[in-house]
């Protein structure tokens, strides 16, 4: 699934094919080194921009300034950044937490996001001097978590309600397009990195790596491993 936003002949394709973003033939995604695509791609400056289908910073931010379009210099705060990297700044009220609480895509399916992210652009476009947001806790901690069971000892969490990837200290996290392990702690992701390990030998199945955690593709196979 694709669409496309253009903004004073620039161009931002949303591609739900795509992790992280694409600038021509390269795609920069944020891999288990920690360095981010905020910083892999300081210097770039084109006129269209493929990327992830989410409202998500991490790639919505790099590709307006790729773009050279405009956007409020509260997210090009350092620890606004390195949150994409350490999950526990959503233990503190913050605008950013305000910002993914009006315009989360996370818990969406993909043809639902569409309206979502072109309401993400707009706000960011015509607030870039002045950002209309109190900080705020993010609404997902606030909401119940559901297990759904345990895989090798570790649970294994509905990812579409409450926020088990803050609270748990390691847990497998049953998300709308992905399966995603992950941990809120440092001194647990060569833990996640083995669970991940352990799931691909038993089913085949490839993972991308990030900094504390894993994702899979979301597969009939995958869940039946893990929810017998």
């Amino acid at each position: 699934m694709k669409f496309e936003v253009d903004i004073d002949k620039k161009k931002l394709i949303f591609d739900s094919d795509l992790r992280g973003i694409k600038v021509g033939d390269k795609q920069y995604v944020a891999g288990d080194n920690g360095i981010l695509i905020y910083d892999q791609t300081q210097n770039l400056r084109v006129g269209v921009v493929k990327l992830q289908m989410s409202t998500n910073t991490s790639a919505l931010i790099p590709a307006f300034r790729i773009l050279n379009l405009p956007y409020n210099s509260y997210f090009d705060q350092k620890k606004v950044i390195e949150s994409q990297n350490d999950i526990t700044f959503y233990w503190n009220k913050s605008k950013l937490a305000a910002f993914y609480n009006k315009f989360s895509t996370d818990q969406l399916q993909y043809e639902q996001r569409e309206p979502v992210i072109r309401k993400a652009i707009k706000f960011l476009l015509v607030n870039e001097n002045l950002l209309p947001l109190k900080e705020e806790y993010l609404d997902k901690v606030l909401e119940p978590i559901k297990l759904l069971g345990f895989y090798g000892g570790f649970p294994i969490f509905d990812g579409s309600t409450g926020f088990a990837k803050l609270q748990s200290r390691l847990g497998i996290h049953i998300d709308p397009e992905a399966i995603m392990i992950s941990t809120p702690m440092n001194k647990y992701e060569k833990d996640v990195y083995e669970l991940a390990k352990n799931i691909s030998e038993d089913t085949g199945l490839e993972y991308s790596k990030k900094k504390n955690r894993v994702v899979f593709p979301k597969t009939d196979q995958l869940l039946k491993t893990l929810i017998e």
